[in-house]
């Protein structure tokens, strides 16, 4: 085995040599690091060669505003010393080694969490090129302050995380796990009114546990449509706004079940999923505003169905509002009950004629689990007479 020996730059004679020899050494590993580290920066290699297991992330970006924005400005520390610029290159191995060996898993970062690093993807990765004189141009009848919001420690990526990722209409990720399972799923956008109640909120304390304004002027201007354009479908109310409601309180008790915890506050910003905050609770403080029309407590908490015989005792028209299916004021809401209430019968036909049945073989008392027992003679007395 040859062993490296400096008894060379000890000898007068062969010290020159020695020196020469050096230096051409240290210049050309200084040139192959500068050439390697040059062409694994480019667009070519972090798209072809490297990042593979990006490839959704990749044709997202070509077709942003972004698109001639080199990736590392974005994806490495704003005027980078040597040392963090080369364990950042040596962290990105990862991804070739995924790449390599088709290990990967998707879908990749699917709560856009790598925007809402404060140290990673902090604001100055975009005050870099966005300086604070440039003219803030936000959509039409939308009121944003920027600095409040850097004051409060937000940052750009906070609500801007698709800004170099374009995603929006009808644009689909194509990339598929190569070891089955979940494929490829577009990401949430930030810059949508859901979002932004991640931290505003009506009700006293938002679901991420940050408090911002929530009232409507903080964010739009007095001459703005608040109303939602799917609000004005004729088919809307009552239909419509029942199966939103429905839908919206299940996406987010879905949302709210599969996070176990929050970020840690200093290191990613502590806010939960888009689809953890209720799309309705964005206009309305939901458990006043559908409470007080529906006259019981909407939505239906879990434990609802076992506990509801009081509710529907109690006040059997305010169940009937939705749960009406005969068309009969006199039957109100009974025939939706029928289902659970009545197995005895026929579901595809009316309760009322069936009835003289189940109440021989029950007896009058099963009926009263439900029913006043002065429900009865709504009926009989009547006929009686």
């Amino acid at each position: 085995m040859a062993k490296i020996s400096l008894a060379g730059f000890k000898d007068p004679v062969r010290r020159p040599r020695y020196l020469i020899w050096t230096g051409v050494g240290v210049l050309v590993l200084a040139a192959f690091v500068v050439v390697a580290f040059s062409a694994t920066s480019t667009y070519w290699f972090c798209a072809e060669v490297c990042h593979k297991v990006q490839d959704d992330s990749i044709a997202a970006y070509d077709r942003s505003s972004h698109s001639m924005v080199s990736c590392m400005s974005c994806h490495e520390p704003v005027n980078a010393d040597p040392i963090t610029f080369t364990l950042y290159k040596a962290k990105a191995l990862g991804e070739l080694v995924l790449t390599i060996t088709n290990n990967y898993e998707l879908p990749l970062n699917p709560e856009s969490t790598l925007s809402l690093e404060k140290g990673h993807m902090g604001s100055r990765q975009c005050t870099q090129c966005h300086s604070e004189n440039r003219v803030i141009t936000p959509s039409q009848g939308i009121i944003i302050d920027h600095k409040v919001h850097e004051e409060n420690e937000i940052q750009c990526t906070a609500c801007h995380n698709r800004v170099a990722h374009d995603e929006s209409g009808d644009w689909e990720p194509s990339l598929s796990n190569p070891n089955g399972g979940p494929k490829s799923v577009k990401h949430a956008n930030y810059m949508t009114m859901t979002a932004c109640f991640r931290c505003h909120t009506l009700s006293d304390i938002s679901p991420s546990g940050i408090k911002a304004p929530g009232k409507c002027s903080a964010c739009h201007p007095a001459n703005f449509e608040l109303k939602p354009a799917n609000h004005n479908d004729p088919e809307f109310f009552p239909k419509g706004h029942a199966e939103l409601a429905v839908e919206a309180a299940n996406e987010q008790s879905a949302a709210l079940a599969a996070t176990s915890e929050h970020h840690e506050s200093g290191e990613v910003l502590d806010v939960v999923s888009v689809e953890a905050v209720n799309y309705c609770s964005t206009c309305h403080v939901t458990e006043k505003f559908c409470n007080d029309c529906h006259g019981i407590e909407m939505p239906h908490p879990a434990s609802f169905a076992e506990n509801h015989g009081k509710a529907g005792k109690e006040t059997p028209k305010v169940c009937a509002q939705c749960h009406d299916k005969s068309g009969s004021k006199q039957t109100a809401g009974t025939e939706f009950c029928n289902a659970c209430h009545h197995k005895d019968g026929d579901p595809k036909k009316p309760w009322i004629p069936q009835h003289y049945d189940a109440v021989k073989k029950s007896g009058a008392e099963a009926c009263f689990e439900c029913h006043e027992p002065t429900y009865c003679a709504k009926c009989h007395v009547r006929a009686a007479l």
